[in-house]
């Protein structure tokens, strides 16, 4: 019993970020029923500090694995530390705070309760941590239940809007199948290889000992259940539906905390299948037709949306895309581990970056900002800085140099290229090509466009110090982690 003493302080250790959140998230409840109701502006403040404490855990108690260092475990092997994990977890982090600032003025508009919403918030980004940590096949099923929880409530959140709630509906129906999905994958790759860790279930593939029509089952299944997560085609229905009902704040962290939390699971998974030396048959092939499904389906489909949230839900499914394109080529090129590893972390950050400023503008400016992209016509006059922080983000998600998102794309199509993937990454240049039609209509109507009628003038929005700081820092960082890429990639 003594034996357990060390090992259970080590993962107490190991595991302080996500610890903090969950105190933070238990903290602000408490918070919001002891303090008056004129003082509860404060609870905005505490979830942000709950988020800079689990920073502070994060980078400098606990501190990077490093790029080529062995994982850390703890609690017995079913969470983990490593280069790709911390990476995601700052990110995850980063992006928690971000819609953090940008709330208080939005849900003071709505009415929504701000004890649920942040306590909410904080619990959503303490499974997104873990989520990404986990290596473990029920650990990950249950933090992606947990997630899938928080988020529920966070869509539905807003009760005066039937909008709202109609998209929590959706959510939880679909999210219900994947969900089953995913256990069903579970089962199935427990019973060809009776482990459910990683490092076990490693270590029976390179012995040979699995049966394999077993673990092809369960790895498909279970791709099902984390296409849904990430709204990879064809299983992309909810999306469009949820980040348009859904608050734009909540709808801001599904679209990228919560990605970046699946794709740093799902690589651990395609990764754990890469040493699996029948994978290049059947889940290669589902892979590769789902990265190609989910790059046509969601530039095809932006194109034709005229509601901005809308546009950028099927934009997201879009880069889902691209973001599995190096996990397809590391499945044929194991040897290729590393260099996808790179690639999707860097992209994890671009796509984080670009998408929480595209989402920000809306959020700040009411609920007219949230429906047509026509109605942004004459912005530049009326809000220049909301304006200018748009343009930024649809020119980094098209792709041009030289904000992140040209050298996220670069580098994800570039493992495909190195991996003998030409198609793959022609492909992939082809659909983001498109993508500019779309992105640059919101910038001609913003620039170049009068409203059609004074009653679609969306009304100037005057930006208030923490917004304007949130939406400064994004779009710095569209820059900053061009120039200093390699401080990302290699200096943890």
């Amino acid at each position: 019993m003594n034996d357990l003493y060390p090992q259970i302080s080590a993962s107490l250790f190991q595991t302080l970020p996500i610890l903090v959140l969950i105190v933070a998230g238990i903290g602000v409840l408490v918070a919001d029923v002891l303090l008056p109701r004129a003082s509860r502006w404060l609870l905005s403040w505490l979830s942000l500090l709950g988020v800079a404490l689990a920073f502070i855990a994060l980078d400098f108690v606990v501190g990077p694995a490093g790029r080529e260092a062995l994982p850390l475990h703890s609690y017995f092997g079913v969470l983990r530390s490593n280069y790709l994990v911390f990476l995601a977890q700052n990110v995850i982090l980063a992006a928690g705070a971000f819609v953090i600032l940008i709330s208080p003025r939005y849900v003071g508009e709505r009415r929504i309760p701000l004890g649920e919403y942040y306590g909410l918030l904080l619990l959503a980004v303490m499974a997104m941590l873990a989520l990404a940590a986990s290596t473990e096949l029920l650990t990950v099923f249950l933090n992606l239940e947990l997630l899938s929880i928080t988020l529920y409530v966070l869509t539905g959140i807003e009760n005066r809007n039937l909008r709202s709630g109609e998209a929590a509906f959706k959510y939880f129906l679909l999210g219900s199948f994947a969900a089953a999905f995913l256990l069903l994958g579970i089962a199935f790759v427990f019973g060809a290889t009776g482990e459910t860790r990683y490092d076990a279930i490693r270590q029976v593939l390179v012995d040979g000992t699995a049966q394999p029509r077993l673990l092809a089952i369960g790895f498909c299944l279970m791709l099902v259940g984390f296409g849904f997560k990430l709204s990879l085609a064809p299983f992309h229905m909810y999306a469009p539906d949820v980040y348009e009902g859904a608050p734009t704040t909540t709808a801001s962290l599904i679209a990228t905390g919560t990605k970046v939390a699946g794709f740093a699971a799902l690589f651990h998974l395609i990764e754990l299948a890469a040493a699996w030396s029948d994978a290049a048959g059947g889940l290669w092939l589902a892979l590769y037709a789902v990265a190609l499904a989910s790059m046509i389906v969601g530039n095809v489909g932006a194109v034709v949306q005229p509601n901005i949230k809308r546009m950028l839900a099927y934009s997201s499914i879009a880069h889902s895309g691209y973001t599995i394109v190096p996990m397809v080529v590391m499945l044929q090129r194991p040897d290729l581990i590393a260099d996808a590893r790179d690639a999707v972390a860097y992209y994890m950050l671009a796509y984080t970056v670009m998408t929480l400023l595209a989402f920000g503008v809306p959020a700040v400016l009411g609920p007219a900002g949230e429906s047509r992209i026509a109605q942004y016509a004459g912005l530049h006059r009326r809000s220049p800085m909301l304006a200018c922080v748009m343009a930024l983000a649809m020119v980094s998600l098209m792709g041009i140099p030289p904000t992140i998102g040209f050298f996220g794309k670069f580098q994800l199509f570039a493992v495909a290229v190195q991996g003998d993937h030409i198609w793959l990454a022609v492909l992939g240049v082809l659909a983001s090509v498109a993508s500019v039609y779309y992105y640059l209509r919101v910038i001609v109507t913003m620039y170049m466009e009068e409203p059609a009628t004074a009653g679609e003038e969306l009304e100037s929005r005057r930006l208030d110090g923490v917004n304007a700081f949130a939406l400064t820092a994004c779009s710095v960082c569209v820059f900053l982690f061009v120039v200093f890429q390699s401080l990302y990639l290699f200096g943890v």
